[in-house]
């Protein structure tokens, strides 16, 4: 059984870890977001800087939006070796309740799987912008499930973890990032 509780801790922890430091060598941090793969065998975090976003585009160019929003486009990125060798292993250990042998599809016990890791994902969101929110309330949060979550659920996710002001500009821009 995937332990689902000490996934989220560790999650945290992480993020904390990472966060620490990339804010150590960069002071300006806008976005910071959780990335998970679609499945479910590894996750970090992707974050960007105002520097490397004004490096990219300007702000009256087509291309402003993608650069600000989509992790693709960022300048930081670390992978939580440890959490995502163990996400590995129980997906490894599953494969044949996960994947259909016949359509080499997933199995609704599959998409539990996924949905609770996303549900943690965000309730770790959650419990790291109360961390981070006397000093670093400004930075925006996301969520990153590769090719999975659609607009709505981006959406939903970032108005839990952002004030509402960001929230509008991100759900009004977000046809251009995702």
């Amino acid at each position: 059984m995937f332990d689902y509780n000490a996934f989220e801790q560790d999650v945290i922890q992480q993020m904390t870890i990472v966060f620490q430091r990339w804010t150590a060598e960069h002071d300006d941090i806008y976005i910071f977001s959780l990335d998970c793969t679609r499945q479910m065998d590894s996750i970090g975090v992707i974050a960007n800087t105002t520097h490397y976003l004004e490096e990219q585009t300007q702000e009256d160019l087509d291309t402003y939006w993608y650069n600000k929003y989509c992790e693709e486009a960022w300048e930081l990125f670390d992978t939580f070796q440890t959490i995502s060798e163990n996400m590995q292993t129980y997906t490894n250990e599953k494969e044949d309740m996960f994947i259909n042998p016949k359509t080499y599809t997933y199995t609704e016990a599959f998409d539990e799987h996924c949905d609770e890791i996303i549900k943690r994902c965000q309730k770790a969101l959650i419990q790291f912008r109360e961390k981070i929110n006397p000093k670093y309330a400004n930075i925006l949060l996301t969520l990153q499930v590769g090719e999975y979550l659609d607009s709505d659920e981006k959406a939903e996710i970032f108005q839990a973890v952002n004030t509402e002001t960001a929230s509008q500009e991100y759900v009004a821009h977000i046809p251009e990032f995702v």
